[in-house]
């Protein structure tokens, strides 16, 4: 494939190519340093699985690991995020929408079925045919199947018994990190994402202390644990059983969907995901593109980008599948586009707070954690704090502010 046919060109420093393989064996070439998800939008693969209920064309979306779109099998283990995976050489990625082996029945869904499946009200009746029906849909959901082989190694078991937990390396974790272990804290501190995501998103070093690739499922508050299983590419698995004294959520915020018609076919991406990812392979986009936002935001990702950003309010449609245009009101014409990027104001990741019992707020575009003047959200087995994005979306320089501030009341509490 030529550079011409790429949908993104490298212009950064000469780095090492290397290979994976996708789907029927497909030889895709990637650079060092780019995730699948990358190396599919550069190879202008951009569907990449279908939707669980209508069998619509899906591709990744957030490109931060938050919404699921990007899932595939990765060298025979299911429902990996392909925006969080790092390519290697001998790397290889089928899609997981498989009714049986080396055969995909969407197009036959899509032929027969034009507004796509339905299996709420779709043969119904009779009992025994909607059992049927259920099966084969069931089986088109594209979760994934149990793993090709079992793990080289055991997972390991670690119990840990720190002053603070920090989730998060964003700006507001970064910080806390900073104030947490100046003033002699024990602090554990994770992030679910890969160590050259956190650094490209921050365009500095991190430090070696924290725990990438490792990712909290599950708070318990009666037995004053928190959970998360560490999933290192090469490296056998580890699960975490954290007993804090103090938690502070730094889990930011996540791009959430505009509301324009088409929002959801293959190369509709999210465009702080996208810059962040060309961001950490030193490329910049080299095929049409627009934003798709308005205010500041929008704007200074757009900037970023180097493409144009259309306000919602002037789209009348996204067109083509995948995407090949946006369609304007009042007879503004279209933009011709191979990639749409959209920038609505990322929306608070508040889950893990509520789940540790903080309470959470609707402000007209997310959910976003309640907490005290100080920082404080829930006092159960652990004090949990919240800063940065997850208590209202701030950007990183206010978010990073907040981390410090409350990290002082965190040291303050301790002493």
């Amino acid at each position: 494939m030529s550079d011409t046919d790429r949908a993104l060109s490298r212009r950064g420093p000469a780095r090492c190519a290397t290979a994976l393989r996708w789907d029927r064996d497909q030889l895709v070439t990637a650079r060092e340093g780019d995730t699948v998800s990358l190396a599919l939008l550069d190879a202008g693969i951009l569907e990449t699985s279908r939707s669980a209920k209508y069998r619509r064309p899906r591709g990744a979306y957030c490109l931060r690991g938050d919404c699921g779109t990007c899932l595939v099998r990765i060298n025979g283990l299911p429902n990996r995020r392909a925006c969080l995976t790092a390519v290697h050489e001998g790397i290889r990625i089928r899609p997981q929408n498989r009714l049986v082996a080396g055969a995909d029945p969407s197009a036959l869904v899509d032929t027969m079925l034009r507004g796509g499946m339905d299996h709420h009200h779709f043969m119904v009746r009779p009992r025994v045919v909607n059992q049927l029906m259920q099966g084969v849909a069931r089986n088109l959901t594209g979760l994934g199947t149990l793993p090709d082989r079992m793990p080289d190694a055991p997972a390991q078991h670690r119990v840990l018994e720190p002053d603070v937990l920090i989730v998060g390396a964003g700006s507001a974790g970064r910080a806390a990190h900073a104030v947490l272990t100046d003033g002699g804290c024990d602090v554990v501190w994770v992030d679910r994402r890969d160590r050259d995501g956190i650094v490209a998103e921050a365009n500095a070093a991190v430090s070696d202390a924290l725990l990438d690739h490792t990712g909290v499922f599950g708070v318990y508050v009666a037995e004053g644990l928190w959970a998360a299983m560490r999933d290192t590419p090469g490296q056998p698995a580890v699960l975490y059983s954290i007993k804090p004294r103090h938690v502070v959520v730094a889990t930011g915020a996540r791009d959430p969907i505009l509301a324009v018609p088409n929002n959801d076919r293959p190369g509709v991406v999210a465009a702080r995901g996208l810059l962040q990812q060309l961001r950490r392979s030193d490329a910049t986009l080299a095929v049409p593109a627009v934003v798709i936002g308005e205010g500041a935001y929008a704007t200074a990702l757009a900037d970023a980008l180097g493409v144009e950003a259309l306000p919602p309010a002037d789209v009348d449609r996204i067109e083509g599948n995948p995407v090949d245009a946006v369609s304007l009101r009042d007879g503004k014409g279209k933009r011709e586009c191979q990639l749409v990027a959209l920038a609505p104001l990322p929306a608070p990741a508040y889950e893990l707070a509520r789940q540790a019992g903080a309470a959470v707020r609707w402000h007209g575009g997310g959910f976003s954690v309640q907490r005290d003047q100080r920082g404080r959200c829930a006092t159960t087995a652990f004090t949990v704090w919240a800063a940065g994005d997850v208590t209202g979306y701030m950007g990183p320089q206010s978010a990073a502010d907040d981390g410090e501030r409350v990290a002082a009341a965190v040291l303050h509490s301790l002493r």
